[in-house]
């Protein structure tokens, strides 16, 4: 017999409290990356006048490169903000992909793989696990 690890989707069934929890976090990860971008915008220009120093060709890679990491944090930010208008717009009992863990599965010899690898899924209901499903696929 051999160990093996495979993903497990952890599903929630949406409440109030669970509602209160996402947004939250969600809200948290909004601040973090607002002040990442405010302090990246405070960097920029020492960082623009020290590239700027050393020729054109190094102004162009700061700026490249800011405007990247700008880019990426105004995504995060985008990207959050949109989740939390989504959870807002979801009824109380949906069920919603929360997170993906891993797990060890023993295999052998004539084991079907599909079936060892099949999607398993944990349903949390207020982080408490009312479900245990095996067989699942979806994500």
């Amino acid at each position: 017999m051999l160990k093996i690890k495979r993903k497990i989707n952890v599903m929630m069934i949406l409440t109030e409290s669970s509602r209160k929890e996402m947004k939250e976090e969600f809200g948290a990860m909004h601040k973090r990356y607002e002040l990442e971008l405010e302090q990246l915008n405070f960097q920029a220009k020492k960082l623009l006048q020290e590239a700027q120093r050393k020729g054109r060709e190094a102004l162009d890679v700061v700026q490249r490169r800011l405007a990247q990491e700008r880019q990426a944090r105004e995504e995060k930010i985008s990207r959050i903000s949109f989740q939390l208008e989504q959870l807002a717009n979801l009824p109380l009992g949906s069920e919603l992909h929360y997170t993906t863990v891993e797990s060890e599965v023993e295999v052998s010899v004539g084991d079907n793989w599909g079936k060892v690898m099949e999607g398993t899924e944990i349903v949390l209901l207020d982080g408490i696990i009312k479900e245990i499903r095996e067989g699942r696929t979806k994500a």
